[in-house]
């Protein structure tokens, strides 16, 4: 086994606020970044990588047993339950060896010949990496306007493919991000553009046979906080334009039966105020939470939309947090959480009645599926941490459920062998912190003895969802608990649960993560020195945050690309998303949010103390967390800690953010996670 590489120390020295710091690893940021060719960099990185293939090395049979395992649990040809448009019903499916989906359609009936429109395993097969990222097809169907990434830095090129003669028309469009939406006259489409610092800054309209160069500017975003994405309705007769900043935002339409390109504004933006529309009949709808935190929803007629005129139709409640909602023809649907379990409501257009459709897991995920506007029911897809997926729809008429397709989980999967349980634990403050969890039957032994897989997030108020992944069978069947713990900074509890984790607040995202692997040590779900975090991006600064602040709970963490590098990170407003990150984290420039930041910053409160064993990703194309956070952190902690505990960094050179592409990619990765933890834990 080869030591650990040792990256040398050039002191970076700065003053903010009267204080000086010393960076001794600052030189790991190329400044020509995105563009990374310091070479003195790039053999450090190799380095770390070399170091890390010889630590798994000796693994190589339980990563590739457990790949197998993780394939073999996958049915590879399969195709999503499809969706009538028009004349055609649209799918995608999977063969035997694809790597990516191949999306397809057929006219009139089911029984009819297979088209297929995009073939992404064509696209990436010779690629280090390819993502898809929007999908669109003209609104006669002739036309599939698509945008995909080849690099992993999230800039995606936009195609044309005429689904008559599947030719590429010459329509080509650069550094766009986000949806694509067609005008009602299908001759062109709407899209968005990234700037210079990856935020969508403007929406173009692109008329198809015209070069780039003359699509027309309909929107423009001064502001840089701000991102904007665009929509289209739910009764598609408009295009909606959204201006966001996470405390914030402004929408507004297009009207497709107008032959005017340009668009009306429903609310001027004001601060703290969120609000998100949709339309049926003679209204617009709109999710608002000016009135309370958890948000209401109110009606506004088309002719003058603006909140003077806006009408109440589900009030604000403390007890459930208005999450979305979807306009029907006839109905709407809303979705809301109660207690941090999601519900669904399908109320009349009068709002005097409604009905609910209820699930029987102790914690599970649900997500509609938008079909068209003059569907007679919602459809969703439902899973719980130990039911795999399955299709379904509700009746409007009836409330009848009906089961459409059940996501087969191959390899001798039982259900009836796990058990999955929603437990809580209690906060330093003495708020009780939601966990889900779930366990093999015959191996969960609840003394305390079973290795515990520990999950948390806790940031920008997404939720962790306890939905079904059939990777973690894996470990359950080698004893291993699975559990997520629903920290606040999300928002599965609610808006105030979000707000209570970021800010000036953030420090209760690290304390209730530690709460919860504490009452799972009390409550013999395991012990100390069992359990593994883990953590990605913004979950990465959770882990490194209680990795320094609590060390002896934790055998091991696993940082996915990790946000460890907060302070330097938000004092930099060269990088692209630092100045939308302010409400989020604080501005440094604030002194006060510099103490606050520095107090938690993980690259900043390492010490000299024994760390678990740990297991560090980055990507080297990553425009979210760079690849030299990370890479910083883990020189230092090679300087700092006191133990002989593993430590390696594995950076991806050739994808970003996401990790590798493509389905076999993704095993891959989780299957060199697993062997690793085995090894540390010797199960």
């Amino acid at each position: 086994m080869s030591l650990p590489p040792v990256a040398k120390k050039i002191p970076y020295i700065f003053e903010i606020h009267g204080e000086k710091l010393t960076d001794d690893y600052a030189w790991l940021r190329d400044q020509n970044w995105p563009d990374v060719k310091d070479e003195e960099v790039l053999n450090y990185l190799r380095e770390e990588n070399k170091y890390f293939e010889s630590i798994t090395a000796s693994q190589k049979d339980v990563e590739e047993a457990i790949y197998k395992e993780l394939k073999n649990r996958i049915k590879l040809t399969d195709t999503t339950y499809p969706i009538k448009r028009g004349e055609y019903y649209y799918y995608s499916k999977t063969t035997e060896n694809s790597n990516y989906q191949i999306f397809c359609r057929k006219k009139n009936s089911l029984d009819n010949p297979e088209e297929i429109i995009l073939d992404c395993d064509e696209l990436g097969k010779d690629l280090c990496f390819f993502d898809l990222g929007a999908i669109a097809v003209s609104p006669d169907h002739s036309m599939l306007a698509y945008s995909a990434d080849t690099t992993g830095g999230e800039r995606y090129n936009i195609y044309v493919k005429n689904l008559n003669n599947n030719a590429l028309l010459k329509d080509e469009i650069s550094d766009s991000i986000g949806s694509i939406v067609w005008h009602k006259s299908g001759k062109g489409f709407f899209y968005t553009k990234l700037n210079e610092f990856w935020r969508t800054d403007k929406v173009y309209y692109h008329e198809l046979g015209t070069s780039s160069k003359q699509d027309k500017l309909i929107f423009k975003e001064t502001d840089q906080i701000f991102r904007v994405n665009i929509s289209r309705s739910k009764s598609e007769q408009f295009l909606i334009i959204e201006s966001e900043s996470k405390d914030y935002n402004e929408s507004l339409v297009l009207d497709f039966n107008s032959d005017n390109l340009e668009p009306k504004l429903i609310e001027p933006r004001k601060d703290d105020h969120l609000y998100y529309i949709e339309h049926r009949g003679e209204y617009f709808y709109i999710k608002t939470n000016s009135g309370g935190k958890n948000f209401r929803l109110v009606k506004a007629p088309l002719t003058s939309p603006e909140s003077a005129n806006w009408q109440e139709v589900i009030p604000h409640s403390n007890e459930n947090y208005l999450t979305d909602f979807f306009t029907f023809k006839d109905k709407i649907v809303v979705q809301s959480q109660h207690k941090g379990l999601s519900c669904l409501k399908v109320y009349d257009y009068d709002f005097r009645s409604f009905h609910e459709i209820n699930f029987p897991d102790p914690s599970y995920f649900i997500s509609p599926i938008f079909t068209t506007f003059k569907a007679l029911n919602i459809r969703f897809s439902y899973s719980s941490l130990n039911s795999p997926e399955i299709i379904m729809e509700n009746s409007f008429s009836d409330n009848h459920l009906e089961t459409l397709k059940t996501k087969e989980v191959l390899g001798g999967y039982d259900k009836s062998h796990y058990a999955s349980e929603r437990i809580f634990a209690k906060g330093k403050d003495g708020v009780e912190i939601p966990i889900s969890l779930v366990y093999r039957k015959d191996r969960f032994k609840h003394d305390g003895s079973n290795p515990l897989y520990l999950y948390g997030y806790g940031s920008y108020g997404y939720p962790t969802y306890a939905r079904f992944r059939s990777e973690i069978v894996s470990l359950l069947d080698r004893g291993f608990v699975y559990a997520i713990a629903h920290i606040r900074g999300g928002d599965e509890m609610g808006q105030e649960w979000y707000q209570d984790g970021k800010l000036l607040n953030k420090k209760n995202t690290f304390y209730d993560f530690i709460a919860c692997a504490e009452y799972l040590i009390a409550d013999n779900y395991t012990r100390k020195q069992n359990i593994v975090i883990v953590g990605g991006s913004a979950g990465g600064l959770l882990v490194g945050a209680c990795v320094n602040e609590r060390p002896d709970l934790f055998k091991m963490a696993v940082a996915d690309v990790p946000y460890v590098d907060a302070l330097n990170t938000m004092l930099d407003e060269s990088l692209p998303l630092t100045p939308g990150e302010y409400s989020e984290w604080g501005n440094p420039k604030n002194e006060e949010y510099y103490h606050y930041i520095k107090s938690y910053s993980p690259y900043d409160n390492i010490k000299r103390q024994d760390y678990p064993t740990l297991y560090v990703t980055a990507g080297l194309t990553d425009p979210r967390v760079t690849y030299w956070e990370p890479a910083k952190w883990v020189a230092k902690l090679r300087e700092y800690k006191t133990d002989n505990n593993l430590l390696v960094l594995k950076t991806n050179m050739d994808s970003g953010h996401c990790g590798a592409s493509g389905r076999f990619g993704y095993l891959k990765d989780i299957a060199q996670e697993y062997s690793f933890i085995l090894k540390i834990f010797g199960a």
